[in-house]
């Protein structure tokens, strides 16, 4: 009987050995199979830092393309409007002059109504320029 106790501890052990050796494989080409697809993810996520960083820089040069338009607008419309400030300026300068002198206008007139030299019925009046 030694000898079917020995093989009845043994067989088990074998089988047993077989199954845990076939486990480690099934393991190992698990372990591998997943190692491959992150070295594929690692490169796939490569890619997208490498297109987010060319993207990025065109998208910066863009930015900086349009920004440096607009200040350029900017300044021009600055001139332009320091340009009519300056015009509206003279415009109320000479709009004061032309007051003043319809003024004396109608000092003068009025002093010639009430002499009698302006015809009759000539008693224009310009309005209200020295309130």
């Amino acid at each position: 009987m030694s000898k079917l106790s020995l093989i009845a501890t043994i067989v088990p052990l074998v089988i047993v050995a077989i199954g845990l050796i076939g486990w480690v494989l099934t393991l190992r080409n698990d372990v591998t199979s997943t190692v491959a697809q992150l070295d594929g993810i690692h490169e796939e996520v490569s890619t997208i830092h490498g297109k987010i960083d060319t993207e990025g820089e065109r998208l910066n040069s863009t930015i900086d393309t349009q920004f440096i338009d607009a200040m350029n607008r900017i300044d021009e419309l600055h001139e332009r409007i320091i340009e009519l400030e300056e015009q509206l300026a003279l415009a109320d300068n000479e709009m004061r002059t032309i007051m003043a002198d319809h003024s004396g206008f109608n000092d003068v007139l009025q002093q010639l109504g009430q002499s009698g030299l302006l015809p009759s019925g000539e008693r224009r009046v310009y309005g209200g320029y020295g309130n």
